[in-house]
């Protein structure tokens, strides 16, 4: 491989609290720990995971749904692998991969062997057509896009050599390669509208692929033939080890947990936080990682004249107890949210003391703002009640605590429970006091996609010329100190003008029988099943 690591914002330089983090969660996760000392293989042909919701879009490229990501994982593969350990950019697709000086240009040298499920040859020519269909597509793909940000050209070489070029240096661009975001679908499926690939699936190079999907009940894949081009992150090589993985969509936390117990299901996604200790014996192992980027959070429309009030905002800031809020969701493997960015983020830099719980500032700010406490305990000015509106689609438990909380300074938040599909027509429209929700990135980027107005998938909607410009020049700077001093700026603003306000840092927690092992997480805490195998 050659690559200019030290030209790279490196995700290798982890905060001490992160490592510590990460080898709690690798403690309390038994599967994890098991896995190195089983043997690869599977007497168990069909493995069963029940998924908690419908996963919508079957397309990793069009989606950031979490239960969408963790089947499309299995079928698209990526052009490099990211170390969820050290965050070390390895080769995947790409047998090796360089930078320029100022990493405005990525060359790349693909594997010979690897072929898509149709039976079509990966080539620069395929690449070079995911990329230029994710720009075509702009909100459609509005991840991906931003991934993207200042995307010139991809220039073919010949089929196994090609340069991915910038009009500015896009530090973050290796990392994203690592996603499924940027993950490299067939030239076919490159080609077919959006609502097609979402509801087909894509055709993609990974080691299973879609057998059905049927909405709102399940999806199933099946063992890829011949697939032998797996990441070196992996345990084995060659074809999957089980031939079929099926996903029913359970809703309801206690069927999924009773669903494990009466051994209906090998695995279930999102073991709920209180059940932890239920599950934490010799007959299951636990799977947990601790999600990058930005933690579960209120996210502002600054356009609505309630939440525009930055008094409101930093009272609500100051009135949230995260430390409550991390206890009553009964987790003995999340944290408090200290920050825009999470503690297992590169990048991130705590903000403790400015969000430390003191709903008596909180209430002075809203006093001096000239906001009254009424008669029935909710604050009022000029005969508008402080009443906003966060709209979620999960962790509802988590802002219920924050609802309580809030009330208690005067501020009376409604939540609006939707499904995941009004959720990000919500974000397409704009009609939002509140978002309730993280976004997952390994890299800090994940501010500049969330918070840049010039982002096609921007959460918090807020005028802020000086974050705009900082978020901006961080995407483009290639020298590590000087785009962390960026990065700890645009922490502070954040939370020193509360365009966000964090709550809770978000531990992804499934359970299997312990008959189950290779279940094991990529760098953004999505699942990978490439290694799963089970013993009857």
């Amino acid at each position: 491989m050659s690559t200019k690591k030290s030209r790279v914002f490196r995700l290798t330089a982890m905060p001490v609290a992160a490592l510590a983090a990460i080898s709690l969660l690798a403690a309390c996760s038994s599967g994890t720990a098991d896995n190195d000392a089983a043997p690869l293989e599977s007497s168990k042909d069909t493995i069963v995971f029940a998924i908690k919701e419908d996963p919508t879009c079957l397309d990793p490229q069009l989606t950031s749904l979490t239960t969408s990501l963790n089947i499309g994982r299995q079928v698209v593969d990526s052009l490099v692998d990211q170390n969820p350990e050290t965050g070390e950019i390895v080769p995947w697709l790409a047998e090796s991969f360089e930078t320029n000086d100022d990493l405005s240009a990525f060359t790349f040298t693909l594997r010979d062997d690897v072929t898509f499920s149709d039976g079509t040859a990966l080539t620069s020519a395929v690449v070079k057509a995911n990329l230029d269909s994710l720009i075509a597509l702009g909100k459609t793909a509005p991840l991906a896009s931003q991934f993207l940000a200042g995307y010139v050209s991809t220039d073919v070489v010949d089929d196994l050599n090609f340069t991915v070029t910038f009009s500015a240096p896009n530090a973050p661009f290796l990392q994203g390669a690592s996603t499924m975001t940027l993950g490299i679908v067939s030239e076919a499926t490159t080609a077919q509208a959006a609502d097609v690939r979402c509801t087909a699936g894509p055709i993609g190079s990974g080691s299973f692929v879609y057998d059905s999907y049927t909405p709102n009940d399940s999806v199933v894949i099946v063992k890829r033939d011949g697939y032998d081009w797996a990441s070196e992150l992996r345990e084995h090589t060659g074809e999957a080890l089980v031939s079929t993985i099926e996903f029913p969509v359970i809703t309801e936390n206690g069927v999924r947990t009773g669903g494990l117990e009466s051994g209906e299901f090998d695995i279930i996604q999102d073991l709920p936080y209180i059940d932890e200790s239920r599950f934490t014996t010799d007959d299951y192992n636990l799977y947990a990682a601790a999600n990058t980027g930005v933690p579960n959070s209120l996210i502002p429309n600054t356009t609505r004249p309630i939440v525009a009030d930055e008094a409101v905002r930093k009272a609500m800031l100051l009135g949230t107890d995260r430390e409550e809020i991390n206890l009553l969701t009964g987790s003995v493997s999340g944290q408090p949210a200290t920050s825009a960015l999470t503690s297992s983020t590169s990048g991130f830099e705590s903000q403790a003391e400015a969000t430390a719980y003191d709903p008596d500032a909180a209430e002075e700010l809203l006093d001096d703002a000239g906001w009254e406490m009424g008669s029935d305990g909710i604050r009022e000015k000029d005969g508008t009640k402080l009443t906003v509106t966060a709209t979620a689609f999960y962790a509802q438990d988590v802002l219920e605590a924050t609802q309580i909380q809030l009330k208690k300074i005067g501020i009376d938040l409604q939540l609006k429970m939707v499904t995941s599909g009004d959720f990000f027509g919500a974000i397409a429209t704009g009609d939002y006091d509140f978002l309730a929700a993280g976004l997952t990135r390994s890299d800090p980027d994940a501010l500049r996609v969330l918070f840049s107005q010039a982002s096609a998938a921007k959460w918090g909607i807020v005028d802020d010329a000086e974050l705009e410009s900082i978020l901006l020049e961080q995407a483009a700077t290639s020298d590590t100190a000087d785009r962390q001093a960026l990065i700890d700026q645009a922490q502070e603003i954040i939370i020193d003008k509360a365009y966000l306000v964090p709550m809770l840092e978000t531990t992804q927690l499934h359970a299997s029988v312990s008959t189950v092992s290779g279940v094991t997480f990529d760098s953004a805490s999505r699942v990978q099943l490439y290694d799963v195998r089970a013993s009857e």
